[in-house]
């Protein structure tokens, strides 16, 4: 997600996970379809803090370190959520942006972010990016307050922001938002979110999952060609599996 290259469009689906208050199809890593092997770190390092308040170091530790193999296009980042690089880029690039209706900024900003940016300003986080072949993937972890994560994971798309538009340069693009829950990742209920831009020669969407672990929360973000849920749904389980392992 914090991959911010440019892409053919030149208007954010979102703002990011992963990661997160910082994903756009303008500056986003995705991943391919099919069955995906993403593996922790190597160092056998285990953090244990049973009061769940980790910090963005041990988060780090915590990241994935390969997808099918391949490690990340750059080191991973830590800090508070609102100091990340590519939380401040996404917010950067929603600078000129008119969205309609205006109620569901919301819908490409926090939503689409995958978690809330005003809840988890100053909270722990850890980012990392991939590249696999031609697509990409982000994952975060942040440690919120209870209040956040509620936020985080309850709240559904704004009435009538199934379908917005978002302008920019004198032009403006078309995108179609789905959510929904799920069982199986994570401790609780998981969110998956679709972002997708329509009207476009190649596909250009975006899927994310959150879910919540003791003591902290995550997102993984595809974008890419062969972008699915079943893709994200696979590769969120093995980041939240390997994250409660190493913060436990």
């Amino acid at each position: 997600m914090f991959d911010r290259r440019a892409r053919h469009v030149p208007v954010p689906v979102l703002s990011v996970a992963a990661t997160a208050g910082f994903l756009g199809l303008a500056g986003l890593a995705g991943c391919s379809g099919g069955s995906h092997t993403a593996t922790g770190g190597t160092t056998g390092i285990t953090v244990s803090n049973k009061s769940g308040n980790f910090g963005a170091q041990q988060l780090k530790s915590a990241l994935l370190t390969r997808i099918n193999g391949d490690a990340p296009i750059s080191a991973p980042n830590a800090g508070s959520y609102s100091s990340l690089p590519g939380v401040q880029a996404a917010a950067a690039q929603m600078n000129g942006v008119t969205v309609t209706p205006s109620q569901c900024m919301p819908a490409t900003v926090l939503q689409g972010a995958v978690l809330d940016t005003g809840a988890l300003g100053t909270a722990p986080a850890a980012v990392v990016n991939f590249r696999v072949v031609t697509n990409g993937v982000s994952e975060v972890l942040a440690t919120p307050p209870s209040q956040a994560v509620a936020t985080a994971l309850g709240r559904p798309i704004p009435a009538g922001c199934t379908h917005y538009t978002a302008s920019a340069g004198g032009r403006t693009y078309q995108y179609t938002v789905k959510q929904d829950w799920v069982q199986g990742i994570g401790k609780k209920t998981a969110r998956v979110l679709n972002i997708s831009l329509q009207g476009q020669k190649a596909p250009a969407s975006v899927w994310s999952v959150v879910f919540q672990g003791s003591g902290f929360i995550g997102a993984v973000s595809v974008d890419g060609p062969n972008a699915s849920e079943a893709a994200v749904r696979e590769l969120g389980q093995q980041a939240y599996q390997y994250a409660a392992k190493t913060l436990s």
